[in-house]
C-alpha cells in the first residue's frame, strides 16, 4: 500500500506531528501542511494488551506515555525538521479507563475497550435504567466496552482503588497530565465514554449517581479548538521543537480513521475493513431521532461522528480460512472472479456473528449461523456465503445511516481485509446500491490524528487528497437479491 508521504525537501510548513496509540503499538509521525508524511520521520514502539480468560484486557498507561517519548525523540531528533511544528494531533484506541489519585498517579492499568469483566454490571444498570432513552441522549448503548459499567464494576470489585480515586481518566488524557502537567480530555474521546449528553456536552447525572461518581471526578470535554500551548510546560522542556505547538486534546480512533481516509465531510462514508468493520460519517446537522443501531458522538460544538459497527469483518474470511481450510489464496485471481460474478439463489445464507453482534441490535449472545446448505454446497459457495453475510452486515448499518444523514454523495473505504480480497467490493457496492472508492494510506488513523492537528495550525487550508486504489460501481439490477437476502438475514439473526 502506499505510504502517501513527502521528501523532506519537498514539504511545506506548517508542521504537525499525529500520534496514535493503537492495539498493536504507538506511532509517531511528522506531516506537513497537505496532511503527508514527511520524509522517513515516523516511528511505532509495539505493545500488547495484558489479556486473561476473566475478561481482562488492559495496559500500562505509563509504559505508553514512556512509548510517546521514545516515539517523539524519534521522529523530532533523528533529522533536521523542514520547518516548524504548530500542532501535536493525537489520538487513542476508544473508551478507555484510567483510575488516578490525588498526586496524579495511576491506581490502575489502562483498562481497554475489549474488557469484558463488567458485564453483570451492564445487565445490573440496565435494569434501573431506561435504556433507550439513554441511547438517545448519549449516543451509545449500555454496553461493557463503555465506562459507566466499569465504574460500577471498578466500585463493586475493586473498592479499596475507588475509594483512593481522585479522577477517572481516559488514556489520552492521562498522558497529557503527565507529558504537559494538564489532563487535557478531547470530547471526542469523552463522548465515546457513553457517558456524555451528544448535544450539550455534558455528562448525564443520572449515569453518574448509578455508579456512585461525583462529577468532579469526571474531566471536563474540550473540543479541538481546546488546544494547550506546549510552551512552558514538561514536554517543551524535554522537545524544544515542540515549544510554538499546541496539543489537541485525544480524539479516539474512529474519528481519526475517518479523517485519515479522507471521509471529511457530511457527504462521505467512511468503511472501515479491518478485523471488525464499521460505518462512519460526520454530520453537522443535528439527527433528532438517533436510529436505534447506531452511535453518535459529539466532536465540538458544530460536528458529531455517527455511525455503527460489527465484531466481525475481516475476521470471517481469517476464520473461513483457517477454521474450514478452504484451499483459496488470498492473492490468487479465483476469489476476484468468485465475488464479481451474478448472485445465485443457491448461495448459502450466512449470519456472521462469530463474536457476537454490535450494530445494528447488539445481541452480545448471539452466533454465527448458515443456512442452505446442502450435500452439493461447495466451499467457493460456502465464502462467497460468508462474504454475502458481511455486505449484509453493513447493508443493515447502512439502511439507519441513511435515516439519520440520508443519501451519501460518496464512500470512501479501507482496510487490510479488502487489501486481501479486493473483489469483495463487488459484493458490497452491489448490497449498498453505491459507487465504492477503495483508497490506499498507510497509517491512516494515525494520518487522521494530524489532519484534525491540520484545523488548528493551518484552517482554511484543505489537505490532499488521499489516492485512489481502484472505483468500483454496483450493478444495480442486484439491488433485489440483496434486499430479499436481508429480509431473510434478519429472520434468522433474530434466531442466532
Amino acid at each position: 500500500m502506499p505510504r502517501f508521504n513527502i521528501p523532506a525537501e519537498d514539504a511545506q510548513g506548517p508542521l504537525v506531528v499525529g500520534i496514535d496509540i493503537g492495539s498493536g503499538g504507538t506511532r509517531a509521525a511528522v506531516y506537513d501542511v497537505s496532511g503527508r508524511e514527511v520524509g522517513t520521520l515516523h516511528h511505532k514502539e509495539t505493545h500488547a494488551f495484558t489479556v486473561d480468560d476473566d475478561g481482562t484486557s488492559t495496559i500500562d498507561a505509563d509504559q505508553i506515555v514512556e512509548e510517546i517519548r521514545a516515539s517523539l525523540a524519534a521522529v523530532l531528533t533523528g533529522a533536521a525538521l523542514p520547518g516548524e511544528v504548530l500542532a501535536i494531533g493525537f489520538d487513542t484506541f476508544a473508551s478507555t479507563l484510567v483510575a488516578v489519585d490525588a498526586a496524579g498517579n495511576a491506581l490502575t492499568p489502562c483498562i481497554t475497550y475489549a474488557d469484558t469483566r463488567c458485564h453483570a454490571q451492564v445487565d445490573r444498570l440496565a435494569g434501573s435504567l431506561d435504556v433507550d432513552s439513554l441511547h438517545e441522549r448519549t449516543g451509545a448503548r449500555l454496553h461493557s466496552s463503555y465506562t459507566a459499567p466499569r465504574l460500577a464494576w471498578l466500585r463493586e470489585e475493586q473498592p479499596e482503588v475507588f475509594a483512593r480515586t481522585a479522577r477517572f481518566m481516559a488514556l489520552g488524557e492521562y498522558a497529557a497530565l503527565k507529558l504537559l502537567g494538564t489532563a487535557a480530555l478531547g470530547t471526542a474521546s469523552a463522548a465515546w465514554s457513553g457517558m456524555m449528553d451528544r448535544r450539550t456536552g455534558q455528562y448525564v447525572p443520572e449515569l453518574l449517581e448509578a455508579v456512585g461518581v461525583d462529577p468532579a471526578m469526571m474531566g471536563a470535554a474540550l473540543d479541538p479548538s481546546d488546544a494547550i500551548p506546549v510552551e512552558g510546560t514538561p514536554l517543551a522542556a524535554e522537545f524544544p521543537q515542540l515549544r510554538g505547538a499546541v496539543w489537541l486534546p485525544v480524539i479516539g480512533d474512529g474519528l481519526a480513521a475517518n479523517l485519515g481516509i479522507g471521509a471529511l465531510g457530511a457527504g462521505t462514508w467512511g468503511i472501515s475493513t479491518a478485523t471488525s468493520g464499521a460505518i462512519r460519517q460526520l454530520l453537522s446537522s443535528e439527527i433528532p431521532t438517533l436510529p436505534s443501531g447506531l452511535w453518535a458522538y459529539r466532536v465540538d460544538q458544530q460536528r458529531t461522528l455517527v455511525g455503527s459497527a460489527m465484531s466481525d469483518c475481516g475476521r470471517v474470511l481469517d476464520w473461513c480460512r483457517n477454521e474450514l481450510a478452504m484451499p483459496f489464496d488470498i492473492d490468487a485471481t479465483d476469489t476476484a472472479t468468485l465475488f464479481s460474478g451474478p448472485p445465485s439463489e443457491g448461495t448459502p445464507l450466512v449470519i456472521p456473528f462469530f463474536s457476537g453482534e454490535r450494530g445494528t441490535k447488539w445481541r452480545g449472545s448471539s452466533r454465527a449461523m448458515f443456512a442452505n446448505v446442502g450435500a452439493s454446497t461447495t466451499w467457493k459457495d460456502m465464502l462467497l456465503g460468508a462474504m454475502e453475510g458481511v455486505a449484509l452486515s453493513f447493508l443493515r448499518i447502512a439502511d439507519q445511516m441513511r435515516e439519520a444523514g440520508g443519501e451519501p454523495e460518496r464512500i470512501v473505504l479501507s482496510g487490510g481485509m479488502t487489501g486481501a480480497v479486493p473483489g469483495w467490493l463487488h459484493l458490497l457496492s452491489d448490497a449498498l446500491g453505491a459507487p465504492i472508492d477503495h483508497v490506499a494510506v498507510s497509517r491512516s488513523t494515525m494520518r487522521g490524528a494530524a489532519v484534525m492537528a491540520l484545523e488548528q495550525a493551518a484552517p482554511g487550508i484543505p489537505v490532499a487528497e488521499v489516492p485512489v486504489l481502484n472505483r468500483v460501481e454496483p450493478v444495480l439490477a442486484h439491488q433485489d437479491y440483496y434486499r430479499e437476502r436481508l429480509e431473510r438475514f434478519e429472520k434468522l439473526a433474530d434466531l442466532a
